[in-house]
């Protein structure tokens, strides 16, 4: 660890996004890369490239402004007109339609409702490689998981970064049972649960984020004694050869890469202080299903 430079290899990880159109910026994002068989892709959140809520598609913008495009902004060495070597940030512009059909892949299954989309889209040779590591490539530690678990969203809320573009970091808990999938705009019944509704791969987790971190990754903390080859299974210090095993945490600290963070977006979940991660399996599922996004302005109104 350096003691002048940065400290934390997940601060890294993140960039911050514009939402433009023709007439500027719309809004201010997060993002970060994810790696799957060699191919890299960009990840944000749907409402972040189509300019509409995922779930009932109502614009954002209170201008009923839409994006056609992203500035990603990347570190790199080479810095607007100045001379090779000069490390900063430098403004990368993606498009997100090809005439009128969207870049961006979907979930194949949920489209849409999945607030999660993913750009093809390699690291610029001019970005060097120990910035903007791919999520799911940083740790290959496996922890437990579980409600109460630390989690900590990297971005940029309100567009705040600190000195030449490095992230901020918010902090909260594992709300929910993570295996279970959220449901959302469901009703009340008496047996349990809610009625209808939208059931999403996902899970809640408490934090006080901020616009500006949509599309943020999140990583979850674990402190304590547990199996790293079998997270979730039971820890017993009496069994025999346990002191001969390699393979347990005693007293030590992991972090996993969990997911993509969605806003508080809903009127309920904004009162409960509540936000949603997209577990990390659905961001592979995008990426390997390789489903081109619907036109979210002509399919959708």
């Amino acid at each position: 660890m350096p003691e002048k430079g940065i400290r934390s290899t997940y601060s890294q990880c993140p960039f911050e996004l514009l939402m433009q159109d023709q007439k500027g910026t719309i809004a201010s994002g997060s993002g970060f890369f994810f790696e799957v068989d060699d191919q890299w892709f960009a990840i944000t959140n749907w409402h972040n490239v189509s300019g509409r809520h995922f779930l009932n598609h109502k614009p954002l913008s209170n201008c009923n402004r839409f994006p056609t495009h992203l500035t990603v902004k990347l570190s790199s060495y080479k810095v607007g007109s100045r001379s090779e070597g000069t490390f900063g940030i430098a403004p990368h512009n993606v498009l997100l339609y090809d005439g009128e059909q969207p870049l961006w892949l979907e979930h194949p299954q949920l489209g849409p409702a999945c607030d999660v989309v993913a750009l093809p889209m390699d690291r610029p040779e001019s970005c060097p490689k120990f910035m903007h590591n791919a999520a799911n490539k940083i740790s290959k530690v496996k922890i437990p998981i579980k409600p109460g678990c630390n989690v900590f969203v990297i971005g940029f809320p309100h567009a705040i970064s600190v000195d030449f573009g490095l992230p901020i970091w918010k902090s909260g808990y594992v709300a929910s049972e993570p295996y279970y999938d959220v449901t959302l705009e469901g009703e009340q019944w008496e047996y349990g649960g809610l009625l209808g509704g939208k059931k999403l791969p996902a899970f809640f987790i408490d934090a006080q984020t901020r616009p500006g971190m949509s599309g943020s990754p999140v990583f979850a903390r674990f402190y304590g004694l547990w199996d790293m080859s079998d997270p979730y299974r039971s820890v017993d210090l009496d069994e025999p050869e346990f002191w001969d095993r390699d393979d347990v945490a005693l007293g030590g600290e992991g972090t996993e890469f969990v997911g993509c963070y969605s806003a508080r977006i809903m009127s309920k979940e904004n009162e409960a202080g509540l936000g949603l991660c997209w577990r990390r399996d659905v961001i592979e599922e995008i990426c390997r299903g390789n489903q081109s996004g619907n036109n979210p302005h002509f399919s959708m109104t």
